[in-house]
C-alpha cells in the first residue's frame, strides 16, 4: 500500500510541512512570501551600512508589523499635541511579542520626542477553553501558549504585564489609569488572542463611550487572520463591533502593500480604529499629506530638424 508523504497542514500552510532537508528546505521557505519576506529581513540587515534608521525605515526590524504600529502611533500622537501615547499587546503568550514591542517603543519615543508606555494583557494560564464554534477549536486547544512569568518579568522593563482574566482585567485597567491614559492615549493594539470571544473582549477598549483613552484613529494588527475566513475567528469579532458601532469603525487600511518598501504579506493584516465621534476626528494632522499638487512643468518642445 502506497504511504502518504507526512504533512502537518495548519492555519497559514494550506499545503502543510513536507520536510525533506537540505535545498528542498530552503526552496519551500523561499516559496511562501512570509519566511521569505523574515529571512529577506535578516539577510538585509547584516549588510554594511544598515544601521537602526535604515532598517526601521524599510521594515528589515524583528515584527516589522509592530514597529509599524508603533510609528503610526508616535507619528499621530506628534500631530495632534499629544506627548505620549499607548501600545498594547493583546495575547502575550511566552513574550517575544511584547519584548519586540517594547523595543521598537524605545526606538520612536527617541526618534520623535513622544514618549510610549507599553502594555501587555494575557491570561498568564494559555488559553482557555471554549464552547463557541467561531473560536477556531480545531486549531487551537485550552492550556496552548502558556507563560514564564519570572522569566519575562525579568526581561520586560518598563513595559507593564497585566495578568488575568480579560474581561475583569481591561475594564479594571480602564478605571484605574484613566488619568494616565488621557495623557498617554492608545495609538496601537495587536490582537492576537486567537479566539472570537476573547478578541470580542479585547474589543471592549473601543466601546466605551468615553474618548480620552484613544487617540481618534487607532492603528490594529491581527494576527490570527490568515488561513480564516470572514465568520469566524478575529474575523467574525471585529465584524460584530462594526454592526454594533457603526460609528467606530474597524476596517482593513486598502492599498498599504503599494506604499510599504517590500510589499510585506503583514500589511494585509492592518487594521484602524477610526471613532468618528471622537472630537479630534477631523482635526487635521499637519504633515499626515501633501497640501499642494502643482502642475508639472511641460516637457521642452523639440524642434524638428529640416
Amino acid at each position: 500500500m502506497r504511504r502518504e508523504p507526512r504533512t502537518t497542514a495548519q492555519k497559514g500552510h494550506p499545503y502543510g510541512r513536507r520536510p525533506t532537508g537540505g535545498l528542498a528546505d530552503v526552496l519551500w521557505d523561499w516559496s511562501k512570501s512570509g519566511t521569505r519576506t523574515a529571512a529577506r529581513n535578516r539577510l538585509l540587515r547584516r549588510l554594511p551600512g544598515v544601521g537602526p534608521a535604515a532598517a526601521y525605515r524599510f521594515g528589515l526590524v524583528e515584527r516589522p508589523h509592530y514597529a509599524y504600529g508603533v510609528r503610526r502611533a508616535t507619528e499621530s500622537a506628534a500631530r495632534l499635541g499629544h506627548r505620549g501615547v499607548t501600545v498594547v499587546e493583546f495575547g502575550v503568550a511566552g513574550g517575544n511579542g511584547l519584548l519586540a514591542l517594547a523595543e521598537h517603543a524605545r526606538y520612536y519615543a527617541a526618534a520623535t520626542g513622544v514618549a510610549v508606555r507599553v502594555v501587555g494583557f494575557d491570561s498568564g494560564a494559555g488559553l482557555p477553553d471554549s464552547t463557541d464554534p467561531r473560536d477556531l477549536r480545531y486549531l487551537f486547544a485550552p492550556g496552548f501558549y502558556t507563560m514564564d512569568h519570572d522569566r519575562l518579568r525579568a526581561r520586560l522593563g518598563a513595559a507593564e504585564l497585566v495578568i488575568g482574566d480579560l474581561t475583569a482585567t481591561l475594564p479594571g485597567y480602564l478605571d484605574s489609569h484613566a488619568e494616565v491614559l488621557r495623557e498617554h492615549p492608545v495609538g496601537f493594539v495587536s490582537l492576537d488572542l486567537d479566539y472570537c470571544s476573547s478578541t470580542a473582549t479585547a474589543l471592549d477598549l473601543f466601546r466605551g463611550p468615553s474618548h480620552g483613552h484613544l487617540l481618534p484613529r487607532v492603528t490594529c494588527y491581527l494576527d490570527d487572520l490568515p488561513g480564516t475566513i470572514a465568520q469566524i475567528g478575529e474575523a467574525a469579532a471585529i465584524a460584530d463591533f462594526n454592526a454594533a458601532h457603526p460609528d467606530r469603525p474597524i476596517g482593513q487600511v486598502l492599498g498599504l502593500r503599494a506604499f510599504t518598501p517590500f510589499d510585506p504579506p503583514w500589511a494585509d493584516q492592518i487594521h484602524v480604529h477610526h471613532r468618528l465621534d471622537h472630537p479630534d476626528y477631523g482635526r487635521l494632522e499637519v504633515g499626515a499629506t501633501g497640501d499642494q499638487l502643482p502642475l508639472d512643468q511641460a516637457p521642452p518642445v523639440r524642434r524638428r530638424r529640416r
